[in-house]
């Protein structure tokens, strides 16, 4: 972001020219007569009285209709040892056509003809002078249907050269910048397939063709004898403001968050649409037809998409802060420039911010904008490896925890085999050697009994039948008889005494789990369970009276994390909640 505000403000400052100064040696008088309706011809207008004309006075003559201005310069080399060049130059290089009348000598150059000036920067006529000679010229100026103003002044060569080769380092840099961000926008699109980013690849082409026509280096270097750049211009910047804002109602999401607005800017769009639709049209059939209402009325809807668009911008704030001030940064020069071009087309105020203003304004567009997309994308990436990293070590930790789980387990079956299998094999194995059969016997009998025992408690096969309940019943029973002061009891309440879900193996772990934390960690006396059936989930609640503890400080130990674990792997819901010296209350919820 400061890169991109550092680049922009770059281009402003390059972008203003400063005036040049005249060649010493040289003097100019000068005047104008603007003909109506272009009829006259040179010998008429030699007889005409002129108006003054001053170096940098600009003259305005509003919205044009096949006028011209017919201006008389009187230039004189005021050094009469030294002969010297200088250039007639006009500052308006979008004029239809400049005709140079300098003696017998008539020199044509402008958008409608095919020949143009030396340089980039101006249009230029070339005049060679001996030692005090004088000279006089005059130029003819038309712009068919448009908006028609120009200044003139007389410079150096190399006072043009440095302007042109600095206008088309800086042009040929920002667009190199544009389109280097239009290619990395480009790969975001195929990546992504996020139509913001078409919108503004739309966008930012129209903007450089906006750029390249209007700052004559579409003319200078890459279309000489093309025609008709001004009515590219025209339509080119119409066209480029109906995708700004398209671009920007997307880049808002103004249709999910002020439907209103983006209903106005659609409409304003497709009116401003229409009006480059028809009078494109009208063009071609009737080349002398009057634009001027269409001019008017494409300016005065312009305005109001701006005022729109800034006014969502502000609403967006509430909405997404950083959005909404990418989008008031563009809209800055932009709805300053707009602002200045209607109060002036209508009169209100003598000057309006140039073209190089409105130049600035696009550039700086797809400069923040381009720059403001990709570090979304770079942070959205980010993001997602992050999270790609989070549930990496999640199923790390997930894994880490079924083996400790696991190792537990089997700790506490080698156990049980060891202290109750083991003792009594090698019980049998003494009777045999004492050959005492029958005892022998009686004693295996009894190890069948236990293992078929210790098998139940590990896992009943009642379970794999459905049989929830009755396994845990049973399970608790025993449980029961071997407490002395301290009970579980086990209430259901429309749960199904045989279910097929796959929970039910991790269920009946949970509950033993509970039920052993309740009195080795509880200290509890009665460890209540209750079982609800509902038509579309299943609550399980395990209530001791122990000595409870403060979830805030000690948290869940290991044995809880990995029963939350296992509810969650069934897309359930585990709470656990406990007060010190009052209990602890688990509840589950799993989805049917």
């Amino acid at each position: 972001m400061r890169i991109t505000c550092l680049v922009s403000i770059l281009l402003l400052f390059a972008w203003f020219k400063t005036s040049a100064t005249i060649p010493q040696q040289f003097s100019v008088k000068a005047g104008y007569i603007v003909d109506h309706g272009s009829k006259w011809e040179l010998k008429e207008v030699q007889q005409q009285k002129t108006k003054p004309f001053e170096i940098g006075q600009k003259i305005n003559l509003g919205y044009n209709r096949n006028d011209a201005v017919w201006c008389y310069f009187k230039v004189k080399n005021n050094d009469t040892t030294k002969a010297a060049n200088v250039w007639l130059c006009f500052d308006n290089y979008h004029i239809d056509s400049l005709t140079i009348f300098d003696q017998d000598q008539v020199f044509l150059m402008g958008d409608r003809t095919k020949g143009q000036s030396t340089f980039m920067s101006t249009m230029g006529y070339p005049l060679h002078f001996y030692p005090g000679q004088e000279r006089i010229l005059w130029a003819r100026l038309t712009k068919r249907t448009s908006f028609f103003d120009f200044s003139f002044n007389l410079a150096s060569t190399s006072q043009l050269e440095a302007q042109s080769s600095k206008k088309m380092t800086w042009i040929a840099f920002f667009i190199g910048i544009a389109f280097l961000l239009l290619m990395i926008n480009g790969i975001l699109l195929a990546m992504t397939r996020n139509r913001l980013y078409a919108y503004y690849i739309g966008y930012s082409v129209l903007t450089v063709c906006y750029v390249v026509v209007t700052t004559n280096f579409a003319k200078h270097l890459l279309f000489p004898k093309l025609l008709l750049l001004s009515e590219i211009r025209i339509f080119s910047g119409a066209l480029w403001y109906i995708a700004l804002s398209y671009f920007l109602c997307c880049f808002l999401a103004l249709k999910q968050h002020q439907p209103f607005k983006y209903k106005i800017i659609n409409l304003l769009c497709g009116i401003n649409l229409l009006l480059v639709l028809f009078s494109a049209i009208l063009l071609w059939i009737y080349p002398t037809f009057d634009f001027r209402y269409f001019f008017i009325s494409g300016y005065v809807i312009f305005m109001l998409a701006i005022v729109v668009l800034f006014w969502a911008s502000v609403a967006h704030l509430k909405v997404e802060r950083d959005q909404a001030i990418y989008a008031l940064l563009a809209f800055a020069p932009q709805l300053a420039w707009g602002g200045c071009l209607i109060l002036k087309t209508f009169e209100i105020i003598p000057y309006a911010l140039g073209d190089s203003w409105m130049i600035f304004a696009s550039l700086y567009e797809v400069f923040l904008f381009g720059a403001v997309l990709s570090r979304n994308y770079v942070e959205v990436y980010l993001k997602n490896t992050q999270l790609m990293q989070e549930v990496i070590l999640e199923k790390e930790n997930s894994l880490r925890t079924i083996n400790h789980v696991q190792l537990r387990e089997r700790r506490n079956i080698a156990n049980i085999i060891h202290d109750n299998v083991g003792s009594k094999i090698a019980h049998i194995m003494h009777l045999f050697d004492m050959k005492n059969a029958k005892l022998a016997k009686q004693n295996i009998r009894e190890l069948a009994s236990d293992i078929r025992d210790i098998s139940h408690k590990i896992l009943p096969k009642a379970l794999d039948e459905g049989a929830l309940v009755s396994s845990l019943r049973s399970q608790i029973a025993i449980l029961n008889a071997g407490l002395d002061d301290a009970e579980i009891e086990l209430f259901c309440y429309d749960f199904p005494e045989r279910i097929e879900e796959k929970w039910i193996y991790d269920l009946y772990l949970i509950a033993l789990e509970a039920i052993s934390n309740s009195f080795k960690h509880g200290k509890a006396r009665l460890v209540t369970i209750e079982f609800y059936g509902y038509a579309d989930s299943y609550h399980f609640q395990f209530t001791d009276d122990g000595c409870g503890f403060d979830v805030q400080q000690t948290g869940m130990g290991f044995g809880l994390e990995n029963m939350e674990k296992r509810v969650g792997y069934y897309q359930g819901h585990f709470e656990i909640s406990s007060v010190e010296e009052e209990g602890t209350v688990i509840q589950i919820v799993i989805p049917a």
